[in-house]
C-alpha cells in the first residue's frame, strides 16, 4: 500500500515537471522535436510548438507526410537538400549534432527562415540513431541579414559601376588633407591621366603635395589657395572654381574642380574630397561663342536672382549695349540692375513682372521687349531672353540673358501698327485647337466691335458671334484651317451693340504651337458695300507684305543658323594651323628648316582664312544688295590670261590636265567689271581644281555666240572637269549659299559652300545665268551665260593676208580653232597633229622652196613634244623660219629650253584673234631670223625712286616696307607718316617732285587716308597733281574701291598684299 502511494506520488511529481517543462518550452517559443537519422528523418515525437511552427497539426503532418521530412519539403528541394548535407556533414566529422538556418515553407505557402539544432544521441531505434532537434523562428533576422547582403552588393556594384562610369566620363577624384600641401590621401587612376603623370612618378617628384605640382603655375595655386581660405573662414563645406593647370611640357589645360570639405580629420587635418573634369574644349568653346556673339552683336549676361538682379558676368557687347564701359558700370551702379533701371522703372517693373510670373507658372525662361535708356538720352530696344538656371551662389539661383538690339524691328512695328490703326478693322491672331478657335492676340481696335478684356481673349467665344450661316461656313472650313490652308472669305456677325456687321476675312497660317496652327486673321469692316472693292486692294498688298516679310525673316534665319554652323569650324581650321605653326617657330627659332616649313604652312592658312572672309564678305554684299557692277573697259585676252596664270600653281600641284579655248571670239573688248568677271571665273576654276583628283582634266571653253542686240555679244565662259561630280539631289541646292555635298570625299575639300552661290549672284548681276550638269563619279560642266556690251576696237590685219602658215597641235578641237582664227585673217592655215608629220611638212615645203610664213607649234603633244619637233625643224631648214610655241601651261621653266632649240615666240591658250594678229605681225618683213635673246627673269631696280607709306600700324608699317625692300625699294627711300594728316604736312615741306608714289591707307586717326588724298591733291602745287597715290586698306568693298577713286586716288591695293599685286603697282606706276 506504501509502495502504491509511493508511486503515485513519483508520478504526480514527473507530471508536474513535465507541465512545467512543457509551460517553458511554449514561453520559450521553440520547436522541439525527436528523430530518426535514416533517408527521411522520420518524425518520432514533436511538441506543439513545432507544429505550429511548420504550418500543420499533428494529424495533417501524419496524414499528409507520412511523418517524413523529407516528403514535408515538397515545395522546398533546396531547402531539404541544405538539411540532408548539414546533417551528414556533422555526423562524418564525429561531431555530436549540427546547426543551421534552413527557410520552410507552411501551408498557406508564407515563407519563414528557422534555425535548426540538432543534437545525435547514443540511442538507437530500429536500428537507427536517433536525434533532438530544436527549431527557433528567425525570420526577422534571416530577413534582415539577407537585406545587408544584398545592400553590401549592391553597393559593391554601385562603387564598381561608378568607378567605371569615372573613367569613362574621364572624371578625376581625389582626397586630400586640408594642409599647407593640400596633400592627396588617395585618388582614382583618372587623376593621374589629366594631371599627366603616372602615380609612381607623381609621388617621387612631389611626394603627393599639389602645392609641389604647381610649382610651374603659381596663378593657379594662388586661385586654389585664396578659394579654399575663403570657404573655411566663412564657414561653407564646398566650392567649385574653374582654374588653368599646366602638364609637365608647360602646355596649358582647364579643368573645373568641385571640392566637398567632410567632417572626417586625418592627423590633425580635415579631409575633402575633390572632383576634376577637363574642360579645356568647352573653355575654348566659350571663347569662340564669346566672339561670334561679339560678331553677331548679342549680349550675353549672367545674373543672380535677387531683388537687384546682381550682374555676375557679362560679355563686352552687353556694355555696349547698355551704353556704359564695365568700370563705369560697376562704379555708378555696383552691378545691381535696379540701380541702372532707376531712371527708366517702366522698363524695370515689366521685367520683374515677368520673372514674377515665371516663377509662379514654374518654368524656367521668359523673353519680353524693353526699352533701354542710354546715356546720350536716345532710346534703345531690346529683345531680352531669360533662362533660369540650376545653380547657385550664396544661397541664390542664377539665370543668363541675352539681349539683342531691336531698336529696328520696333521702328517696323511701330509704323506696322499705325497702317493696322488705319484699317478699317482689326486683326487677330488665332490657335486652331483640334474642336475649337481660340483668340491669342488681336489689336487694340477690335475693343470697338466686341466688349472683350484683351487680357483674356482665350476666354472670349468666336462662334458665339457669328451669325448662323457665318458660323456654319467657319465650322465647315475647320479641317482646312488644321491644315494650314489660307482662307478668303466674308462674314456677317453681332458687334457689342448686337448690330449686324458684315467683315471680309483674310487668314494666313504663320506659325504652329504644339502641332495647332497659328493664323493671323485680318478683319475689314466692309458693312458699307461702296467700300468693298478699295478695301480688298489694299488687304491683297498687305496680305502679300506681310507673306514676304515672313518669308524674308525665315530666309534670315536659316542663313545665319548656316553661317554660325560652318564658320565655327572653317575659320578655327587656319586659325588653329597658324597658332600652332606659330608655336612651333617660337620654340625652334634656330632651325632655319623648321621655320621656313613653318612660315610655308602659316602663309598657306592665311590665304585659305583670306579667301574664307573674302566669300563670306561678298556674300553678305550679295544678300544686302550692296554689290555694284563697274563699268571699265575688259580685254578679254588678258582677262582669260589673268585667270589662267592664277590658277596655273594649283594645277601643277595636282598634275592636272588643262585645255582651253576661245571659240568664234569676234569680239574681245567690252564693257563690264573686270574684278567680278575675273572671280567668277576664277571660283568655277579653282572649283574644278579643289574637287578633281590628281591626273584629271579641267577645261575652260569661251564661246562667243550669235546676238539679237547689235551694241551686245551673247558669250558662254564654260568649265568642265573629270572631278568627283555630284548626286542629282545636290544637283538642285549647288548654287544655294553654305551648301555642300553630304559626301565624304567633298567633306574632305576645305570651303565654305558661298562659292558657287557668290558665282549665281555675280552672272545674275550681270544679266546672266549659270547652269550645271554633272555625273556623280565622272565630273561636272558648269556654264555662265552672259551678255556684255561690245567695245569696238579696230585690229589692222591686212598685211598677213594670203601668208601661208602651217599649225601642229595633237588637240583637234584646239587646231581647228586657231585654224579658224587664221583662215579669218584671209591666211592659208594647214594643220597636222604630231611632231614627226610636221618636220616632214616644213621639210617638203622647203625643197620645193614653198616655205610657210610661221609654224604655229603645241608645247605638249605625244611622241615628239612642241621643244624636240623645234629642234628638228631647226636642224632641217635652218632659222629663217618663224616658229611660235603654243601652251595653255606655264612655260616659265620651260622658256630657256624652248628659246635654245629654236623658238622665236609664246602664245598662251586660248588663241584670241588679237593676240594672234600682234605675235604674227612681228616677223612681217623680218630677213632671216636670228637666234632669240634669252628671256630672263630680272629683279627691278627702283634706285632714285621715293616712296612715302601713309600707314599708323606699326606692324604694317613694318610689313610694307619689308615688301618694298624685296620689290627693289631702297629702304633709305622709304619715308613714312602715321596718319593722314602727317602724310599731308610732310607733302607740303617736301620739295616739288619729292615722291614718286604714295601708298595710303584708309582708316587712320587724326586725319583718314580719302580726306588726306584730297588734301594733297588740293594743295597749290603742280607735281601733287599727277603724283600716283595708291590705296593699300583692308578696306576691300566695291563701295571702298569708289571711294578712294573719288578722292582722287589712282589705285586699289586690299590688305593682305600680295606680293606680286604690289610689284604690279610698282611696274606700273615707276
Amino acid at each position: 500500500m506504501l509502495e502504491n502511494e509511493e508511486t503515485v506520488k513519483q508520478w504526480e511529481k514527473q507530471a508536474g515537471t513535465d507541465y512545467e517543462y512543457r509551460i517553458l518550452v511554449g514561453l520559450l517559443s521553440v520547436g522541439i522535436s525527436k528523430h530518426l537519422l535514416d533517408g527521411h528523418f522520420t518524425l518520432i515525437w514533436a511538441n506543439d510548438f513545432f507544429y505550429s511552427l511548420i504550418g500543420y497539426s499533428q494529424e495533417e503532418f501524419a496524414t499528409r507526410f507520412h511523418n517524413c521530412p523529407d516528403e514535408y519539403f515538397y515545395n522546398n528541394p533546396e531547402g531539404y537538400q541544405a538539411l540532408e548535407k548539414s546533417v551528414r556533414d556533422a555526423r562524418a566529422n564525429g561531431e555530436k549534432g549540427n546547426s543551421i538556418c534552413v527557410r520552410l515553407v507552411t501551408s498557406d505557402g508564407c515563407s519563414l527562415w528557422v534555425k535548426l539544432q540538432a543534437a545525435f544521441t547514443d540511442e538507437y531505434v530500429d536500428g537507427y540513431q536517433v536525434a533532438y532537434t530544436t527549431l527557433t523562428d528567425v525570420t526577422e533576422m534571416m530577413e534582415a541579414q539577407l537585406e545587408q547582403e544584398h545592400t553590401q552588393q549592391t553597393l559593391e556594384q554601385m562603387v564598381h559601376e561608378q568607378e567605371m562610369l569615372m573613367s569613362i566620363l574621364k572624371v578625376s577624384v581625389s582626397k586630400h588633407m586640408v594642409d599647407e600641401h593640400y596633400t592627396c590621401v588617395w585618388a582614382n587612376e583618372y587623376y593621374y591621366q589629366l594631371i599627366g603623370y603616372p602615380k609612381e612618378k607623381y609621388e617621387s617628384l612631389f611626394h603627393n603635395h599639389p602645392d609641389e605640382y604647381y610649382q610651374n603655375n603659381p596663378e593657379g595655386w594662388e586661385q586654389l589657395t585664396a578659394t579654399v581660405a575663403d570657404v573655411l573662414e566663412n564657414g561653407k563645406d564646398q566650392y567649385d572654381i574653374i582654374t588653368r593647370m599646366k602638364h609637365e611640357d608647360g602646355s596649358s589645360f582647364w579643368v573645373k574642380l568641385f571640392s566637398y570639405f567632410t567632417d572626417e580629420y586625418i592627423d590633425g587635418y580635415r579631409s575633402t574630397y575633390t572632383v576634376m573634369m577637363d574642360v579645356t574644349e568647352l573653355v575654348q568653346m566659350k571663347n569662340e561663342q564669346e566672339m561670334l556673339m561679339r560678331a553677331m552683336e548679342v549680349s550675353v549676361s549672367l545674373h543672380l536672382v535677387d531683388k537687384h538682379f546682381t550682374l555676375v558676368w557679362a560679355n563686352d557687347f552687353y556694355y555696349d549695349l547698355i551704353g556704359y564701359s564695365k568700370t563705369e558700370y560697376e562704379t555708378l551702379f555696383h552691378n545691381h540692375c535696379d540701380e541702372y533701371f532707376a531712371e527708366n522703372k517702366n522698363s524695370w517693373n515689366k521685367i520683374h513682372e515677368k520673372v514674377q510670373e515665371i516663377t509662379e507658372a514654374g518654368k524656367r525662361s521668359y523673353e519680353l521687349f524693353v526699352p533701354l535708356r542710354i546715356p546720350d538720352g536716345s532710346t534703345r530696344w531690346v529683345k531680352m531672353t531669360g533662362f533660369f538656371t540650376d545653380e547657385y551662389q550664396d544661397g541664390k539661383q542664377m539665370a543668363y540673358t541675352t539681349m539683342v538690339d531691336v531698336t529696328e524691328l520696333m521702328q517696323i512695328q511701330q509704323e506696322k501698327a499705325v497702317a493696322y490703326d488705319n484699317i478699317p478693322g482689326f486683326i487677330v491672331k488665332h490657335r486652331i485647337l483640334l474642336d475649337k478657335i481660340v483668340m491669342a492676340d488681336a489689336s487694340d481696335r477690335i475693343t470697338d466691335i466686341f466688349n472683350v478684356d484683351t487680357g483674356k481673349l482665350d476666354s472670349f467665344d468666336i462662334y458665339s458671334v457669328l451669325e448662323p450661316e457665318s458660323r456654319t461656313m467657319i465650322e465647315a472650313s475647320h479641317e482646312s484651317f488644321r491644315q494650314g490652308k489660307p482662307f478668303d472669305g466674308t462674314i456677317c456677325l453681332r458687334d457689342r451693340y448686337t448690330r449686324e456687321r458684315w467683315f471680309s476675312i483674310h487668314s494666313t497660317c504663320i506659325d504652329s504651337i504644339a502641332d495647332d496652327p497659328v493664323y493671323l486673321t485680318v478683319f475689314i469692316d466692309v458693312t458699307d458695300v461702296t467700300e468693298l472693292r478699295v478695301m480688298q486692294k489694299k488687304l491683297t498688298e498687305q496680305k502679300t507684305a506681310l507673306q514676304d516679310a515672313l518669308e524674308a525673316a525665315k530666309h534670315a534665319n536659316r542663313a545665319k543658323s548656316d553661317f554660325l554652323s560652318r564658320m565655327s569650324h572653317d575659320l578655327r581650321t587656319p586659325l588653329n594651323a597658324i597658332q600652332g605653326m606659330a608655336r612651333i617657330i617660337k620654340s625652334h627659332v634656330y632651325d632655319p628648316e623648321r621655320v621656313l616649313d613653318s612660315t610655308d604652312k602659316i602663309m598657306l592658312s592665311n590665304d585659305l582664312l583670306i579667301s574664307l572672309i573674302n566669300e563670306v564678305l561678298d556674300t553678305s554684299k550679295v544678300e544686302s544688295g550692296q554689290m555694284l557692277l563697274a563699268e571699265e573697259e575688259v580685254n578679254l585676252a588678258e582677262l582669260v590670261q589673268g585667270v589662267v596664270n592664277m590658277v596655273q600653281p594649283q594645277l601643277g600641284e595636282k598634275n592636272l590636265r588643262f585645255k582651253t579655248y576661245a571659240n568664234r571670239i569676234t569680239h574681245e573688248t567690252v564693257v563690264s567689271d573686270l574684278q567680278r568677271l575675273q572671280q567668277l571665273l576664277l571660283n568655277l576654276l579653282s572649283n574644278a581644281v579643289k574637287y578633281t583628283p590628281e591626273g584629271g582634266s579641267i577645261t575652260l571653253e569661251i564661246n562667243e555666240k550669235p546676238s539679237e542686240q547689235t551694241d551686245m555679244a551673247y558669250y558662254e565662259f564654260v568649265v568642265s572637269d573629270t572631278g568627283i561630280g555630284m548626286k542629282p539631289e545636290f544637283l538642285a541646292r549647288v548654287f544655294e549659299p553654305f551648301e555642300r555635298a553630304d559626301d565624304a570625299k567633298i567633306q574632305a575639300v576645305q570651303g565654305t559652300g558661298l562659292g558657287m552661290s557668290i558665282c549665281k549672284k555675280i552672272a545674275e548681276l550681270m544679266g546672266g545665268t549659270i547652269e550645271v550638269e554633272s555625273t556623280y563619279g565622272k565630273g561636272s560642266r558648269f556654264t555662265v551665260s552672259v551678255y556684255l556690251r561690245v567695245q569696238e576696237v579696230k585690229i589692222d590685219d591686212g598685211v598677213l593676208a594670203g601668208l601661208r602658215v602651217l599649225v601642229v597641235d595633237d588637240d583637234e578641237i584646239a587646231c581647228r580653232n586657231t585654224c579658224e582664227r587664221l583662215e579669218e585673217l584671209q591666211m592659208t592655215a594647214k594643220s597636222v597633229s604630231d611632231g614627226q608629220t610636221a618636220i616632214s611638212e616644213v621639210e617638203a615645203a622647203h625643197a620645193v622652196y614653198q616655205d610657210y610664213f610661221a609654224v604655229l607649234l603645241d608645247y605638249r603633244m605625244p611622241g615628239l613634244d612642241g621643244v624636240e619637233t623645234a629642234r628638228q625643224i631647226r636642224e632641217k631648214v635652218g632659222n629663217s623660219l618663224p616658229i611660235i610655241m603654243l601652251s595653255a601651261y606655264d612655260l616659265s621653266d620651260q622658256v630657256d629650253a624652248a628659246k635654245e632649240a629654236g623658238a622665236n615666240g609664246f602664245i598662251t591658250k586660248p588663241l584670241f584673234r588679237s593676240r594672234l594678229v600682234y605675235k604674227l605681225k612681228q616677223f612681217i618683213g623680218a630677213a632671216g631670223m636670228e637666234e632669240p635673246e634669252t628671256w630672263k627673269p630680272a629683279r627691278c631696280s627702283y634706285a632714285g625712286k621715293r616712296i612715302l607709306l601713309v600707314e599708323d600700324n606699326a606692324l604694317n608699317q613694318e610689313v610694307a616696307i619689308e615688301m618694298l625692300v624685296e620689290s627693289g625699294i631702297p629702304p633709305e627711300n622709304v619715308d613714312v607718316a602715321e596718319n593722314g594728316q602727317a602724310a599731308v604736312d610732310r607733302i607740303k615741306a617736301s620739295r616739288p617732285g619729292t615722291y614718286d608714289l604714295i601708298f595710303m591707307d584708309m582708316q587712320m586717326p587724326v586725319m583718314d587716308g580719302c580726306t588726306a588724298a584730297i588734301q594733297i591733291r588740293a594743295l597749290p602745287r603742280d607735281d601733287v597733281k599727277t603724283v600716283p597715290v595708291i590705296a593699300m586698306t583692308a578696306n576691300a568693298f566695291d563701295d571702298d574701291r569708289k571711294k578712294t577713286k573719288d578722292a582722287g586716288m589712282n589705285g586699289h591695293l586690299a590688305k593682305p598684299v600680295e606680293p606680286d599685286q604690289l610689284r604690279q603697282v610698282l611696274e606700273t606706276w615707276l
